[in-house]
């Protein structure tokens, strides 16, 4: 027992003694080797804006690695690209690069890092393959040295590269919108507008379809908002026409902008969608009335009023009909009444039945009125409210007016028989 208790105090002055030699390395390799390629497809339509991904791969390899005593091992590694930044130019293509510089930083050897880029494709770029270019900088650990046992100093050097980068921009459909008017068309109501749409893309759509939206808060909206073509070849023309409404807020003294866009089939048969197209729209203002005959005098019982209204906006109003909302001391029978059609600037006349009660105040008073009228495709509208004055006076008693009748009756009797007599 004893014996075992000397062997395990010797073991442990023994390993208290022994100190760890560990191994060192030292890397030999060519550095960083950047690739960049696009993220997903390369093939981009015209007419659009589109965000470009570009993955950004480090594929540099270690050659050899050395392990021993006397080597240290460095903070950093040769092949990993450090501090590093991507600009895109668009190399020999049309397409406009809108971003700046996009950093991705450190980037160790097996690894990929995903670079967004904001472009544009002019309407008017051509179809094919285009070399984009990516030019690459950022630095590496390109040697060190060691001094002694403890010690290392590094020495960086800094790359600036450029890579290509491959796009495909496809055959597409552009659409030009010319020649746009408008038809019928008021605010607060219905009407058409007509435009030309050509195609001055690169490729001819089949199964096409145009259509249009309001753009933003625009208060022109469509009725019927698509419209079916066919087949539409390149550069060819064709006219179409929409029913659009018009809000009754809307100001007919500026344009308000719509959408245009298109759907087809591609030349390789698939779905596709043209960059849309906003355009301006203008309108006549919206039909109003105004009355413009004097104020009618009334009196107590039953009166018919007779009261002028004139067409004070650009469109004619067919089949109009005044109506007049009475309330005490007024009553009617009947509140309605035909006018037929009034072009703008014309004036035309109403007649309403009016009863006044007997304990009326004598005074002016102030009635509304509406004009219930259609349009040239025969929807119906209601004016806003038309107001009329009319100019109540009391009635002479019953008893006075007989006694006037008959002052009159005998002094025209009187005058009778005295030019008689005169004459004989």
């Amino acid at each position: 027992m004893k014996r075992i208790l000397v062997y395990l105090l010797a073991m442990i002055l023994f390993t208290a003694v022994i100190q760890p030699v560990f191994a060192g390395e030292k890397i030999v390799t060519n550095g960083p080797d950047i690739i960049v390629t696009v993220d997903g497809s390369n093939v981009i339509s015209t007419g659009q804006d589109k965000t470009l991904v570009l993955a950004v791969q480090n594929r540099g390899l270690i050659d050899m690695k050395l392990v021993q005593t006397q080597y240290m091992t460095t903070d950093y590694l040769p092949n990993t690209a450090k501090s590093g930044f991507v600009t895109l130019n668009p190399g020999n293509s049309p397409i406009v690069v809108k971003s700046g510089s996009q950093t991705f930083g450190d980037l160790p050897a097996g690894n990929m890092k995903d670079l967004s880029f904001d472009v544009y494709i002019p309407q008017t770029a051509h179809s094919g393959t285009y070399q984009m270019t990516a030019v690459v900088e950022y630095e590496y650990m390109y040697d060190n040295e060691q001094y002694g046992s403890d010690a290392i100093s590094y020495t960086f050097k800094k790359v600036k590269k450029e890579v290509p980068v491959t796009v495909v921009i496809s055959p597409s459909v552009v659409l030009e919108v010319t020649n746009v008017t408008s038809k019928n068309l008021n605010a607060g109501g219905e009407g058409y507008i007509s435009m030309d749409i050509t195609n001055i893309g690169t490729d001819s759509a089949t199964t096409f379809a145009a259509f249009i939206e309001p753009a933003g808060s625009s208060p022109i909206s469509p009725v019927d908002n698509g419209v079916y073509v066919g087949d539409l070849a390149k550069g060819q023309t064709v006219n179409i026409e929409y029913k659009v409404a018009v809000s009754s807020t809307a100001n007919e003294k500026q344009s308000y902008p719509v959408i245009v866009y298109g759907t087809y089939k591609d030349y390789e048969g698939l779905d596709a969608k043209t960059a849309p197209v906003t355009v301006g729209i203008s309108f006549d203002g919206k039909i109003k009335f105004e009355v413009v005959s004097d104020t009618p005098q009334i009196s107590s019982g039953e009166n018919v009023i007779a009261i002028v209204y004139k067409n004070t906006g650009q469109a004619t109003a067919y089949q109009a009909q005044g109506r007049i909302s009475v309330v005490s001391p007024f009553s009617s029978s009947d509140t309605n009444s035909y006018i037929g059609d009034i072009a703008p600037g014309e004036e035309k006349t109403a007649y309403y039945k009016v009863k006044v009660s007997s304990d009326a105040t004598p005074k002016e008073y102030s009635l509304d009125s509406e004009i219930r009228y259609a349009d040239s495709d025969n929807n119906n509208y209601v004016s806003d409210t038309v107001k009329i004055i009319v100019n109540y006076k009391e009635s002479a008693p019953v008893e006075l007016i007989v006694i006037i009748v008959l002052i009159v009756v005998i002094a025209g009797a009187g005058y009778y028989l005295y030019s008689r007599k005169k004459n004989n």
